[in-house]
């Protein structure tokens, strides 16, 4: 057979060609299994891991495919394959004409580096597991299109650049179609998982209503002869009545058998909630379909475990969707294209296997074909042990009654792994202006040598531009978010969850018999004022009582006088700090927060079961609305923009208030003290004027407020405020940037948002009710 020679063959780099090809096989067995880790940790050191082997499995690809295509006019040499043929050879590992497989001339590579270039269009494709790292790849779909296309000439190149004498041509098309087939499996999922592909993939079909320009013809045609004609819209006052008869039949009965599995009670509301995160809006009747399971079903209303158990397995679908090879891998085009492409493999193999005369191939090049070969294979096995072990597979078997046993023994054997991180990352301003995080008292700061090492290595980080990163490392805690006491699926999830479940399905059950989008958003819009309307009165007793407790002897004051104190105190301070912009709101609460923990001087008697409750959930919330802020702010679309500022000067006002203290190096305890030790009558900003943004002396005169209400109502209020901060923040964040987080082992708000959205909360129900259609009617003469 024929083929083209390049008129000038390149210099050798057969060493290179080696080691960039074993490389690029390498990266590929660790990133199909550190792919899905991402998912499951918040902390950076394993997404570095992603990201790095990423990056480089590409890189390393496209310079093996380059030192090829560099050197094509070496392989297999210029004379014919009989030549070729007779002078292989097996030899040492040596490099050097004397050592390499040559011709005549002593400047040709081993003939079998053209059979090696598919495996690298095939380690382009990636693995299952991962084909986007994060969603701006997506939206590159087309550059990797046009990517294949270049990379596929540079191979074809290479491939008949070796057409003389190539021995092993039959087995190199075969290779070629594995890898043209694994190149354009990612090309495909990274078009699906874009904000195009995805939105056309779950659209319905476009409706162009009833035809007017019929009906209106006709209806002309009708009046001109003299016909008394009307049009009447039919159907519309029955629309409530038609979604509550769907609820009884079809789908919603299917979503509220008991018999179904977690995974197919997901699925089903997936293929209804995904449209979210393409900012798409729900109708009236799946909003009814989905508060019947949530707020009506007595497992979920009983076990808030199970309706996050659901929400998760849903999101590891939409995971799945936009990061992985799951569009193609669960369609019967990506089964037929599997088999072909495995096929393909093991044929490859046996032609490799049974070639007689593969004792002219250096045996470092025999042991390299046989890697990657079988590593391919191995490759191909391990995502389709992947598939078979995913939730969406499961749904599937156990809807086919001859396969239900392969599901049966799947949930068996596959091992039981988080489907996100289950962490909150935490940041507390106190200890950051201090410069003591909490890990430090762990014995870190043993370790490096104390607080004065930390200061210092943080001023280090600030002049290498690095301050991010230290920070992350050295103040950002990521706690535990559900306290597992068991392995079932109704195990517990702990008291924060619990708390938001309760929260969320008060407020989904006062609206859930409106249609009205105002009064939907209204129920997930407050940000505080409604803890405080609803204990209104207790809080004011409570504030009479610490006005009269701290009243001077003889200086009392009526009660009228004390209770209009306390209602002032109450609407200017507690109510005043929830009604400023959120950002300003958050901090002023945060700051509070955290010194409410300092003990209340009067409490002397054992934590009430309350405050044991309440106080981890507000302490937890307050950190983690802190770290939304600053770390996450475009989670946080709800602020105003200068969030970061009114940060920063905040900051810098702490730190300049401790620094009068650091002669004696105070922890966070005598922090605490010293704040609330400021006398605090006269508001900061007639003081200071509003040129600096700092709430910190703000959230002092709220803290003692809180204060005097007593420890068990002081963390009752707290935690509420916090919740309804949290909601409130997770209904105005945009689906897509919730997608973003699934990749960087998802945030605690973005599963608050979910479950808002399933119990017919937020503005994703823009509701006209009617279905109605229009009919020209005859009246009788």
């Amino acid at each position: 057979m024929g083929g083209f020679t390049p008129p000038i063959p390149q210099d050798d780099s057969d060493w290179e060609i080696r080691v960039a090809v074993l490389l690029s096989l390498f990266l590929q067995m660790i990133l199909i299994f550190v792919g899905p880790v991402r998912k499951r940790s918040s902390s950076p050191v394993p997404r570095f891991l992603v990201w790095s082997c990423y990056l480089l499995a590409d890189w390393v690809a496209d310079l093996a495919l380059g030192l090829l295509l560099n050197n094509m006019g070496n392989i297999g040499g210029k004379s014919s394959s009989s030549s070729t043929t007779s002078q292989l050879h097996a030899v040492g590992l040596k490099r050097g004409p004397s050592a390499a497989v040559s011709n005549a001339d002593g400047s040709s590579s081993p003939i079998i580096f053209a059979f090696w270039t598919p495996f690298l269009l095939l380690h382009l494709g990636g693995p299952d597991t991962i084909t986007a790292y994060s969603l701006e790849d997506n939206e590159l779909w087309l550059r990797h299109l046009i990517g294949l296309l270049f990379e596929l000439f540079s191979a074809s190149v290479i491939f008949f650049c070796s057409l003389k004498g190539n021995p092993m041509i039959p087995a190199t098309v075969l290779m070629f179609v594995v890898g043209i087939i694994k190149y354009g499996e990612r090309t495909y999922s990274l078009y699906s998982g874009s904000v195009d592909g995805f939105r056309e993939n779950i659209l319905d079909p476009p409706d162009p209503g009833p035809n007017y320009a019929k009906l209106m013809t006709e209806f002309d045609a009708k009046e001109k002869a003299g016909l008394d004609v009307a049009i009447v819209i039919s159907g519309a006052d029955s629309e409530a009545k038609k979604a509550l008869a769907a609820l009884e039949q079809g789908e919603a009965t299917r979503l509220l058998e008991r018999s179904t599995t977690l995974e197919a009670q997901a699925y089903d509301f997936f293929l209804i909630f995904r449209r979210l995160f393409v900012n798409l809006i729900l109708s009236y009747k799946e909003r009814k379909i989905s508060q019947r399971y949530f707020l009506e079903r007595d497992e979920v209303t009983k076990s808030p475990a199970m309706a996050f158990e659901v929400i998760e397995v849903e999101l590891n679908f939409i995971y799945d969707m936009v990061y992985t090879k799951a569009p193609i891998a669960h369609s019967r085009a990506g089964c037929v294209l599997r088999f072909v492409a495995s096929a393909c493999l093991v044929s490859s193999l046996l032609i490799f296997f049974f070639r007689r005369d593969k004792g002219g191939i250096l045996r470092v090049d025999v042991a390299i074909t046989y890697a990657l070969i079988l590593g391919g294979l191995a490759l191909d096995a391990a995502a389709l042990a992947m598939l078979l072990s995913s939730h969406r597979m499961l749904v599937f078997l156990e809807k086919t009654r001859r396969l239900a046993w392969i599901a049966s023994a799947v949930r068996r054997v596959r091992p039981r792994l988080r489907r996100w991180s289950e962490r909150t990352s935490q940041l507390n301003l106190v200890s950051y202006c201090l410069g003591k995080p909490d890990p430090f008292s762990r014995g870190l700061r043993r370790r490096l040598g104390g607080p004065r090492a930390v200061r210092v290595l943080a001023k280090v980080a600030e002049k290498l531009r690095v301050r991010e990163i230290f920070d992350d490392f050295f103040f950002i805690r990521r706690e535990p978010l559900c306290c597992r006491q068991g392995q079932g699926q109704g195990q517990d999830k702990g008291l924060l969850l619990n708390f938001l479940f309760g929260g969320l399905k008060k407020r989904a059950t006062i609206s859930k018999s409106t249609v009205d989008y105002n009064e939907m958003k209204k129920a997930c819009g407050c940000r505080g004022e409604g803890v405080f309307e609803e204990r209104r009165e207790e809080i004011t007793e409570k504030l009479v009582e610490a006005a009269r407790q701290a009243a001077a002897p003889g200086e009392e004051e009526s009660e009228e006088v004390l209770k209009n104190r306390a209602r002032e105190r109450l609407d200017t301070v507690l109510m005043g700090s929830v009604k400023r912009e959120f950002d300003e709101s958050l901090l002023l609460w945060h700051i509070a927060t955290d010194l409410c923990c300092h003990q209340l001087s009067e409490q002397n008697a054992p934590t009430k079961d309350t405050v044991e409750k309440m106080r981890p959930i507000g302490e937890t919330l307050s950190e983690y609305m802190l770290y939304l802020l600053i770390k996450q702010p475009e989670m946080l679309s709800a602020t105003a923009g200068i969030g970061l500022l009114r940060y920063r000067d905040t900051c810098a006002e702490a730190k300049r208030f401790f620094d009068s203290a650091a002669a004696w190096d105070p922890d966070h305890g005598d922090a605490r003290r010293m704040l609330l030790s400021v006398n605090t009558t006269k508001e900061p900003a007639a003081v200071k004027g509003d040129r600096c943004k700092s709430v910190l002396f703000d959230g002092v005169i709220l803290a003692k407020a809180l204060r005097d209400l007593g420890e068990d109502l002081m963390w009752e209020v707290v935690a509420k405020v916090w919740g309804e901060m949290l909601t409130y923040a997770a209904g105005k964040c945009r689906g897509s940037t919730h997608v973003r987080q699934l990749s960087r082992g998802g945030e605690l708000i973005t599963m608050v948002w979910f479950l808002m959205a399933h119990m017919g909360l937020g503005d994703m129900y823009r509701i006209h009710e009617g279905d109605a259609k229009a009919k020209l009617i005859v009246r009788d003469q």
